[in-house]
Parts: structure tokens; sequence; C-alpha cells
């Protein structure tokens, strides 16, 4: 895939490869993960492009690729006519952008890849800062960071994680082996009031109080020890026609703020954008993809903040009181509105629907 000393991410693990090969050997990888990285490798043996169409089709060659990647063009607009010579994946699944990445950037000399499912050294990118210190690329040597936040398809499509309700299997959730808990300790462990909680803040779950009684009233009989057993404990919602609560499922809200729960995913994503921000080289970009509001809240905060927006007062303050200080500018915002998938990106892969991007750079 590269030349002569070029660096490798493998999904969490970090292989030299070329002239100079000295890492460990090829771990066994679940299957989508091993065609990702497959491409990315024979992406480089003389690969061309002439258009973003024919770009976006990069990574998608195995018909029986169990997860799309979103906003794929978009991704490869925020980054085009740049010189990516090192090029970081925070969280590289399958492989699909990293493929497209790589065909897209022949200039590219170092990848980095962050995933939980790979044994060969397992790591969440919320310690981004300290496995590219290791490399000595945590302070200015990246010119480019994308991190995609969704859950993939490959983590709802298999019911021994738990993260599907369609799916029956057991309440886990947990992304990786770090998560200091199951959904199952929380649905059988927790508070009613800090069930509630989980439901309200993280799922934006309109009916929390009543589903957080509902699953404390079910544990008290049994434990909740599957993911259909959770939903049936939600039961129905009084008012809601057809199943469908807003157009989704009545659990989906559940489902969610119990996950975001159990992997810490906004602090994780707290954590990383300030040690993505201090990897980048001056003119390196930043491309964060979200699927949820909170998310998105959270990132445009941030990407804000480092673009030396002061944060805005919680009441309105008069000319004569003093005004919020502004914070030190180090990047620009490429992206002031979140873009967003198009209506044939939509009609393909749903999952899109929800898909935002925000990109920045620095400075």
């Amino acid at each position: 895939m590269a030349a002569a000393g070029a660096t490798l991410g493998i999904a969490g693990g970090l292989v030299r490869t070329g002239a100079r090969a000295i890492g460990p050997p090829r771990p066994n990888l679940p299957a989508a993960a091993a065609r990702g990285l497959g491409r990315a490798r024979r992406l480089r043996a003389g690969a061309s492009t002439s258009s973003a169409t024919n770009e976006a089709r990069a990574g998608e060659d195995d018909g029986d690729a169990p997860h799309v990647p979103v906003l794929m063009r978009q991704v490869l607009d925020a980054f085009d006519g740049r010189s990516l010579r090192c090029y970081v994946d925070g969280t590289m699944g399958a492989g699909g952008h990293a493929s497209a990445i790589i065909r897209a950037h022949p200039e590219l000399r170092t990848f980095v890849g962050f995933d939980l499912r790979i044994h060969t050294v397992q790591s969440n990118f919320r310690h981004m800062r300290e496995r590219l210190a290791e490399l000595q690329l945590a302070d200015g040597g990246v010119d480019a960071i994308l991190m995609d936040l969704g859950v993939s398809s490959m983590h709802l499509d298999t019911p021994e994680r738990g993260f599907s309700f369609m799916n029956d299997g057991p309440l886990d959730m947990r992304m990786g082996p770090s998560a200091k808990m199951s959904a199952a300790d929380v649905v059988n462990e927790w508070p009613e009031e800090e069930i509630a909680r989980v439901i309200r803040d993280y799922g934006e779950e309109k009916h929390w109080r009543l589903l957080a009684r509902r699953i404390c009233d079910a544990r008290g009989i049994a434990p909740i020890e599957t993911t259909r057993q959770l939903v049936h404990a939600l039961g129905r919602i009084p008012g809601v026609k057809k199943g469908r609560s807003g157009g989704i499922h009545p659990a989906t809200r559940t489902f969610q703020g119990i996950r975001i729960a159990v992997n810490e995913e906004l602090a994780v994503v707290e954590e990383a954008i300030p040690a993505a921000v201090d990897a980048l080289a001056p003119g390196g970009r930043l491309a964060i993809i979200t699927f949820h509001s909170l998310e998105d809240k959270l990132v445009k905060r941030a990407f804000r903040t480092f673009a030396g927006i002061a944060p805005a007062s919680d009441r309105p303050l008069s000319a004569w009181e003093p005004q919020p200080e502004a914070p030190p500018k180090i990047v620009k915002l490429v992206t002031r509105k979140p873009v967003v998938a198009d209506d044939d990106e939509v009609g393909a892969n749903a999952r899109s629907r929800s898909a935002k991007l925000r990109v920045c750079e620095k400075l």
C-alpha cells in the first residue's frame, strides 16, 4: 500500500510497512475489516481517480460489505486539493472512508487508524493524544483527521453486541472492552432517577419518566438481561400510533441514551477534539461526522471555541457589563453550517439522513 518506511494503521494497531517492516504479524481480522484493509492496500498500486463520483465508490467494491460509509463525497471534498502526507482516521471501522482517502491522495505517506475491534493494539480515539505522541505526531504533524461518530451497521447487525432492539441478544452495548459497564448494569443497577436522566438527556426522549419507571418495575420482577426483554419492559407509549413515536420505534431513543451512557460517548468526543486540533499541522483539517444533535452541538461548540468565538451568555448582557472574553483563535471554520447528505444518498442509504459533517482548519 505504501512506500518504504510508511506507516499503516491497522484498525487500532500501528504496523510499519515497506522496506523497514518491523511490526507485529497481521491479526485475525473480522471479515469486514479485512476486506476494508485489503482494499486500502490495493488502492495504492496503480489506482487513479478522475472525479468525485469515482472517489465516492472507493471502498464499496465488495458487494457484501456490511457498512456503507456516509457523506463520502463530502468528506473527500473537505480534503480535496490538499496535500495529505499524514492522515489520521479516528474511527476506522471497515475502512470505507480510509480506502477513499488513500485512493484520492497518492502523496500519503503516514496513515494512522483507530478502532476498538482488532486485537493488535486496542485503542479508543479518546486516547488519540497518547497514541499519536508515541508516533511523535501529537504536536502539529498531521495534515488531516476524520472522526465518524456513528454506530456502524456492523454493531447494529450483530445481535450478541446488544445494540439493536430489532434483534434479540444480550443487553451489552459496549463498543469495546474498555467500557466500564454494560447496558445490563445500567438498567438493572442504576437508580430510577439516573436511568430517567439518561433517557431524557442522552436519548432526548420526552416520555423519560414513564419509560424509566417501567424499566424499574420490570427489573423488580426479574433482571432485564436481553434486548428483547428491555423492549418488552418499555412497552407501548400512550398516544403513539402504529408503534411509532415521532416516526421512529418507541425504543429507539431509550436504546440510544443507554448506549451513550455505557460508552461515555460525549466525554470521549470532548477529550478527542482538543487532541486532534493540537495534532494538526498549520493548514491541516479536522472533519467530524455526527449522527445526533447532542454530538453535533458538542462539535459545533468546540469548533467555535477553537475559532476564537466567545461563548454565548446564558442571559442578555448590557453594554456596561463585562463581555465574555474571546478564546484564542487557532482554527478557522471551513463549514459554518453542517454539511448533510443529498437526496440521492439518503435514498440509497437511509442511515445518512441524520449525518452531519463539520470541518475546521488549523491556522
